[in-house]
């Protein structure tokens, strides 16, 4: 994770040591290597950030044949340990432009400031670089860490009451997932522009979703025409894959 640890640790502890959480993190892995295969190919310096576990990681590491170093703030959390390091993602231990490539795979709501995050990769990303980053929607009908239907929806203390009454957790106030706007808007203040490639991803890869009633709405979206479901997507899709990078460094 990043920025802040997961409240309710104990069910999310459950959950990470599950005996499909592993084969989960191999798929995920497969489906980030088939968006970002190119890139990893072209770059020479490649970190995970909020790598978490590692364990999609170290995988891609095995697909890729590249080097990665994967950065967490929790150390409790990490279970691959080789080339993994402590760091909180508002303030990475690189110097300026030394990322050639990052990978943010549902990081983002764990920071404590999404304009800080933002300014952090403006800095670190080499010109020309990416980040490919997948992004929550607060409006997911399923809160993906604790699995409530529509928990990220509420202000915060309703969003506390219905995490103390499921009996996962006390406090919901170190995830903050935010709009597709929002995001947009954030990474325009720090000079970068977020390639949106939603569409191509449902296209492309919707047999690697993890989650069935995700890959059952992505066909029934797929019908429609491109404007219409580039839009649909943009304001209800579960999560968002976009490739970051400096707007005017290419």
């Amino acid at each position: 994770m990043s920025g802040a640890g997961v409240s309710g640790a104990s069910f999310y502890e459950r959950y990470v040591t599950s005996p499909g959480y592993r084969a989960s993190r191999a798929r995920k892995a497969e489906l980030v290597y088939a968006l970002c295969a190119e890139h990893l190919s072209d770059a020479r310096r490649v970190v995970d950030l909020g790598a978490g576990t590692g364990i999609i990681t170290r995988a891609l590491e095995s697909l890729s044949g590249r080097r990665i170093v994967g950065f967490d703030i929790d150390r409790s959390f990490i279970q691959e340990t080789e080339r993994m390091a402590v760091a909180d993602l508002e303030a990475l231990p690189v110097a300026d432009g030394a990322i050639d490539f990052g990978i943010a795979n549902h990081v983002y709501e764990h920071v404590a400031s999404l304009d800080r995050f933002f300014a952090e990769l403006a800095r670190a990303l080499a010109p020309g670089g990416r980040v490919y980053l997948t992004a929550g929607n607060r409006f997911a009908p399923i809160e993906p860490h604790y699995r409530i239907p529509t928990l990220s929806w509420w202000p915060r203390p309703i969003a506390d009451w219905l995490l103390r009454w499921s009996g996962r957790g006390e406090s919901y106030d170190d995830i903050r997932f935010t709009t597709h706007a929002r995001l947009l808007q954030s990474a325009e203040r720090h000079g970068l522009e977020l390639e949106d490639v939603t569409d191509e991803a449902l296209a492309t890869q919707l047999d690697r979703y993890d989650s069935v009633p995700g890959r059952l709405a992505g066909r029934a979206v797929g019908v429609l025409p491109g404007p219409v479901r580039r839009r649909l997507l943009d304001l209800a899709s579960p999560q968002w894959f976009f490739f970051v990078r400096h707007r005017d460094r290419g």
